[in-house]
């Protein structure tokens, strides 16, 4: 199990408590003995046994940080191959900017006779090589594209890891806070087991009625039932972290002290990433606007072989042909207001992220200051449950207490002990909800 704070053993801290089931046992001295015995193999056959068979085992690792767990689980993060093909694509990017030609060479071939028509012998051979040419401005605008890529894919890793820490993080305390519920659970399984198993020898001397016990036990199946549902909660919050990082060991501590941070700044890893993303975009309409759908212009350097009638002499000739594209903006004008959409969509989803970071840590803030307030007042509450529980057992014990009346306030102080130690749990698991909203890594 998860190292977490100790749920309030407020049976051994309380012996009263801790030993309730002292019917007046004073009254009945020849089931002294017989009692004695029922505790002992009482606690032993609760200890630890799950009453579902189905386990997914969790070891805690004393060297296991919670910084080295999100590096590991996000290396095998679904997401992880997509940061791979930015990186790739940036590098690809960086390549055909710093490339020598915007395009593909081509070699240039062309024969022309007239062996169709008068066939006088009339024979041209054309050859050449066309490459073509960078336009104005066009290759500062590729290598912008490449580095906004690569800045990209950066901050789109460095997000990444963000998002899975988030993911740990919750998952960790989910099983905090479910270990802490099972354990709370099976004390109130064991208490409840002694009472049935002296409940049972009082009545069988008399002390009791029948009913009393038919009380008892039903008690006692409804705590079972909640122990049942404690472990399988436990098993799906086990099962969920086993199937986020694909680990079979959680670290052994992992609170986290509040982050300093007060505020979103540019520098967190969500709202960089997203603006990174958005000049990726601003320089590809650059790249859009210079390239002009690739109509670039060429050089094309051949020669050129002439034969008019047969028997004369050939004629050698050096071909040197120019092509500059111009105007066509109304064909390329679409292509522009593409890349402009995408562009303002970005920017409108980085704005919006933004205000959505604002608003959670405002909430995460709001939570921390409840938790606080609950956190004392779970406490008392849990301190005069404990008092009243204390008094009620000696009333029962001297017998001015019936039965179903000691059930209902044992329910309700155990309500109240649940209640201070998940609200403890709550407050360290906001500080890390509040963590992570700041875009605070650990």
């Amino acid at each position: 199990m998860l190292p977490y704070p100790s749920a309030g053993d407020f049976f051994s801290t309380h012996p009263n408590l801790a030993n309730f089931v002292r019917f007046r046992i004073q009254t009945v001295p020849v089931l002294a003995a017989v009692f004695l015995m029922l505790l002992v193999r009482s606690a032993f056959a609760m200890e630890a046994e799950p009453l579902v068979a189905h386990v997914d085992e969790l070891s805690a690792d004393p060297a296991l940080s919670l910084q080295q767990l999100v590096e590991e689980t996000a290396e095998r993060y679904p997401k992880q191959g997509v940061a791979g093909a930015m990186a790739e694509e940036a590098r690809a990017l960086q390549r055909r900017g710093e490339s020598l030609f915007p395009g593909y060479p081509s070699l240039y071939l062309q024969w022309i006779d007239d062996s169709v028509g008068q066939s006088r012998g009339v024979r041209q051979v054309q050859t050449g090589i066309q490459l073509p040419l960078w336009m104005w401005g066009q290759r500062a605008a590729g290598k912008d594209l490449a580095g906004q890529a690569a800045a990209n894919a950066a901050e789109f890793g460095r997000a990444l890891r963000h998002e899975v820490a988030g993911l740990v993080r919750e998952a960790l305390w989910d099983i905090a806070l479910a270990e802490n519920r099972l354990e709370l659970a099976r004390r109130v399984h064991e208490v409840s087991q002694r009472l049935v198993d002296t409940i049972r020898l009082r009545v069988e001397v008399g002390d009791l009625a029948r009913a009393d016990l038919l009380l008892a036990e039903s008690d006692h199946l409804e705590k079972r039932a909640s122990l049942t549902d404690a472990e399988a909660e436990l098993m799906h919050a086990r099962q969920a972290f086993i199937n986020l990082t694909r680990a079979s060991r959680a670290p052994a501590r992992f609170e986290e002290p509040r982050s300093r941070r007060a505020e979103i700044s540019a520098d967190h890893p969500t709202l960089a990433a997203a603006g990174a993303a958005v000049e990726r975009l601003r320089a590809e309409v650059g790249w859009v606007k210079e390239s002009k759908q690739g109509a670039q212009p060429t050089v094309t350097v051949g020669t050129q072989h002439d034969w008019f009638e047969r028997g004369q002499a050939r004629d050698d000739e050096t071909n040197l042909i120019v092509q500059v594209p111009f105007g066509g903006g109304d064909y390329n004008a679409p292509v522009e207001a593409e890349a402009n959409l995408r562009l303002n969509q970005a920017m409108a989803e980085r704005e919006q992220l933004a205000r959505d970071l604002e608003k959670a840590l405002h909430e995460a803030e709001h939570h921390l200051q409840v938790d606080e307030a609950q956190l004392a007042n779970a406490t008392e509450r849990r301190q005069l449950a404990e008092r009243h529980l204390e008094i009620s057992h000696a009333s029962f014990d001297a017998g001015e207490m019936e039965l179903l009346d000691l059930l209902k306030i044992e329910s309700a102080a155990q309500k109240a002990i649940r209640d201070a130690e998940q609200t403890a749990l709550q407050f360290k698991r906001d500080v890390a909800r509040y963590n992570q909203v700041v875009g605070e890594m650990p």
